[in-house]
């Protein structure tokens, strides 16, 4: 009969698997059959693996070792607390965060609510209530009060500036690139609320989202080539978004002491009093630059007609990030100390001619009906007939029909190829892209909160979430391994641990890892947490 024999010695405790049998004289003798060294040198969980094995190899089924004794009672997420305490200590806020709750005396552990704001952000975005009645979904948090939640909110909003300044430098130095191209735009953010209330961030104006009627703010946001976030700033809901700009520029200026960049925008962001800007920053030693797209109705008619004449183009073969090439036609023009960059695409034209075709069809129904287009009949390509009456404007039309097809760029740096100008302006989808993150997946609106204070400070936990979102994209791009936001929420949704009870132990028995996951743990160095661990073993991981 073999058996697991313990030998206590000086040195330590011995495990010895020995065979009992009788020897010529039938005395009882032990056969040492195999070593297993010292008890110490393995963990509770490794000897319980170890006899489970052996019961396994014995013939034995694990039903029956976890038959009556073992239960769950508990279920839980472990992928968004590691990744998010991963990415805080990244960008230095346990520190930065002590000397706040340090200055103001706090007995709010500002890290630990930020940790649980950031994980349901990523997760499932929801109330800050929602956010502190499902707290329990998570393993490695500790239980947060809803008012330290909200005072949370409070805290941010007082350092958003800093904590922005923060976020970029630690890009800057955990992604080791020199900005050069940078991406603005602004979008807005609407509340679940219709009241006004005076001289406060929430007012009625124009929305991108087209909910007309509702209170809103003005986000604008600066990103860089790689969807880096470098800086944002939240304005009152009736501001037009081309006097946000100069504001923006003058923070690059002053706060991040950025000597030279090329700001790439939309067309509608620009004006003269914010091209001005660019010739002032050149005069006062700052190089600034501008890509943005130009309005070519606008334009002188001799300037219109040059670029609309398809004989003064050349075509290019321009090499994307993908490496796909694509052909581009354009003509370069030198215009009031800018260079314009005319292109023409043949998909453009088709696409611009449809979308005229369909404001055309509704104008044609509208135009029986001047109440509804009174201030808006040349959108319609409709002029006025009479007192009251309205047609369709042929000579606007065919005059529209000229310009399908062409788009126009204007730069005021010099040294820049045609191919360099297309590719940074093209690339101006990226900020687009990263106001869908905001909204979509981090579902920032429809915003709650009513002082401005609140507000700031939920978009303040909302860009800390994108950043920490944008810092894990670029990580699993670069070491070749590129997911997508939906494809990390997946992965990290699946990383949960069992909680069982077995006789009077508590083990957690962590879900399978596919492969895709494992990559994720180990590019972004991640705690990799055993099949089966005790409870102590786990805190000390988490």
């Amino acid at each position: 009969m073999s058996f697991l024999k313990e030998e206590h010695k000086k040195s330590g405790t011995y495990l010895t698997i020995v065979e009992s049998y009788r020897d010529s004289k039938g005395s009882n003798r032990h056969k040492r059959l195999y070593s297993l060294g010292k008890k110490e040198d393995y963990s509770g969980d490794m000897l319980q693996r170890i006899g489970q094995r052996l019961y396994l190899l014995g013939g034995g089924k694990i039903e029956d070792l976890l038959s009556d004794i073992t239960q769950e009672i508990g279920r839980y997420n472990y992928g968004y607390p590691i990744l998010v305490k991963k990415l805080l200590t990244w960008y230095n806020f346990p520190r930065y965060l002590h000397r706040i709750e340090k200055k103001h005396r706090l007995k709010i552990n500002l890290f630990e609510t930020l940790e649980l704001l950031i994980c349901d952000r990523l997760h499932d975005p929801q109330s800050k209530l929602g956010t502190y009645n499902f707290q329990k979904d998570y393993i490695g948090l500790s239980d947060i009060p809803l008012q330290h939640i909200y005072r949370t909110l409070d805290y941010l909003s007082e350092h958003t500036d800093l904590i922005q300044q923060l976020i970029y430098q630690r890009n800057i130095t955990l992604f080791n690139y020199e900005l050069d191209v940078v991406f603005y735009d602004v979008t807005t953010l609407y509340f679940d609320s219709e009241k006004e209330i005076e001289g406060s961030l929430r007012q009625k104006g124009f929305s991108k989202d087209g909910k007309i009627g509702q209170t809103q703010i003005v986000f604008g946001l600066l990103v860089d080539k790689n969807k880096l976030p470098i800086a944002y700033k939240i304005y009152k809901g009736n501001m037009y978004e081309g006097h946000t700009f100069e504001d923006f520029v003058k923070a690059l200026k002053k706060e991040y002491s950025i000597k030279e960049i090329v700001i790439v925008s939309d067309r509608g962001m620009m004006n003269k009093s914010n091209i001005s800007l660019f010739d002032d920053n050149k005069q006062n030693g700052c190089s600034y630059y501008y890509i943005i797209g130009e309005r070519l109705k606008n334009l002188p008619e001799i300037v219109g007609q040059r670029l609309i004449d398809k004989n003064n183009y050349k075509e290019e073969i321009l090499i994307s990030e993908e490496g796909e090439r694509i052909p581009i036609k354009y003509c370069l023009i030198n215009y009031e100390g800018k260079t314009l960059l005319g292109t023409y695409s043949e998909s453009r034209a088709i696409k611009d001619k449809s979308d005229r075709e369909k404001i055309l069809c509704k104008s044609e129904m509208l135009k029986n009906r001047p109440k509804e287009i009174e201030k808006k009949a040349s959108r319609y390509f409709l002029k006025k007939v009479g007192k009251s009456g309205y047609e369709l404007d042929k000579e606007k039309i065919e005059k529209a029909e000229k310009y399908d097809g062409f788009l126009v760029i204007a730069t005021d740096k010099k040294d820049l190829l045609p191919s360099e100008i297309l590719s940074s302006y093209k690339d101006l989808y990226k900020i687009e892209q990263s106001f869908r993150t905001f909204k979509s997946y981090l579902q920032t609106r429809p915003i709650f909160h009513w002082t401005d204070k609140r507000i700031e400070g939920h978009l303040c936990m909302c860009y800390i979430s994108f950043c920490f979102l944008q810092n894990v994209l670029l990580t699993m791009k670069q070491k070749e391994c590129a997911i997508t936001e939906n494809i990390l929420r997946r992965m990290l949704d699946k990383m949960q641990v069992s909680h069982l009870q077995q006789g009077k132990n508590e083990l957690y028995l962590r879900s399978y890892m596919d492969e895709c996951t494992k990559s994720l743990v180990k590019n972004l160095n991640l705690p990799l947490l055993p099949d089966l661990i005790s409870k102590d073993n786990l805190s000390n991981l988490l």
